[in-house]
């Protein structure tokens, strides 16, 4: 089973993509934080990550740049925000895609469905 990473401090936000994705057969591990994400993975090796920007504690950019110093996670990441990041921050932390808050069902499932069958 293929696993997914939910990492959101909105916890309604980080529930419906739970709820959304197991309807889909995937195993979700939600994280409220970038910090609990990382101790998380010391356990979990997620097939993707959906990581949220704005987050308390660590922000999903410093999460990112946290899960790319260490060589024994190798995912792809769906950054995801109300906010459009700036261009050149995907480019520098390598990000599978982006997903714009609020989102849609249909581009939650295409953007998963696509970055969890090339693994």
């Amino acid at each position: 089973m293929k696993t997914v990473l939910v990492v959101d401090d909105e916890l309604d936000v980080a529930e419906a993509v739970q709820a959304i994705l197991e309807e889909e057969q995937f195993r979700v591990i939600l994280c409220g934080n970038g910090r609990e994400a990382l101790e998380k993975l010391a356990e979990v090796k997620p097939t993707l990550a959906i990581i949220d920007v704005m987050m308390p504690v660590m922000n999903g950019y410093e999460t990112i740049d946290a899960i790319r110093e260490n060589p024994d996670y190798v995912f792809p990441i769906l950054v995801m925000s109300a906010i459009q990041p700036p261009k050149e921050k995907a480019a520098q932390q390598g990000w599978a895609g982006f997903l714009k808050k609020p989102f849609s069902l249909a581009s939650l499932l295409e953007s998963v469905t696509r970055l969890t069958s090339s693994s």
